[in-house]
């Protein structure tokens, strides 16, 4: 992505929302809408939905399908020491979107194409798999749930405890998650634990 595939902005936007959705273990409805129609601020990913903060930004959620009563839940996704980091990559992305389309309203969609509409998980997949395939993988291996497996697996393999794999990917099984209080310092410890499987 780094080397120009699509264009400065569509580069940019596509490996953020990729950076985001593996770090953040989000399945691609929880970034991207089914149609350009159905973007909805109530619900869908806003530009009010991302909090940058010192070393970490705060990416709201509205809803999740492990968020049932839609309380909504706040993710925060840490600056770590690697090449590959969803607060730099969420933070140019920001700059970037900026300059191109000014600063617009908190309830804009977040995640736009270059026609100004929400980023649309056809959009998004047929993007993504184009990268795979230049990449020499098969891209029919791969969907939007990829991310969210991908990371679990990842942070299998970095020996991420179970809990804490629960936590980030926001699972709700096993009563006794509910009982283990997490630090923002363990969270940046699990996501820095990432990068390096």
């Amino acid at each position: 992505m780094r080397k120009g595939v699509f264009g400065k902005y569509i580069n940019c936007l596509i490996e953020t929302t990729c950076i985001v959705a593996f770090f953040a273990f989000l399945r691609c409805g929880e970034f991207t809408v089914m149609n350009v129609d159905k973007f909805d601020p109530l619900t869908s990913l806003c530009i009010s939905d991302i909090i940058l903060k010192t070393d970490y930004a705060i990416l709201r959620l509205k809803e999740s399908k492990t968020d049932p009563f839609r309380k909504g839940i706040d993710i925060k996704l840490f600056k770590i020491d690697n090449s590959i980091c969803p607060f730099l990559a969420l933070k140019r992305f920001l700059s970037i979107r900026h300059s191109e389309f000014g600063i617009g309203f908190p309830s804009d969609p977040l995640f736009i194409t270059v026609n100004r509409e929400a980023l649309t998980r056809q959009f998004f997949l047929v993007k993504l798999k184009n990268i795979l395939e230049l990449c020499g993988y098969d891209p029919n291996l791969y969907n939007g749930h990829s991310f969210r497996s991908g990371a679990a697996t990842s942070a299998g393999k970095a020996r991420v405890e179970d809990h804490m794999i629960k936590v980030l990917g926001r699972w709700k099984s096993d009563s006794y998650c509910r009982y283990i209080k997490v630090s923002p310092t363990s969270i940046k410890y699990a996501q820095q634990s990432l990068t390096e499987s």
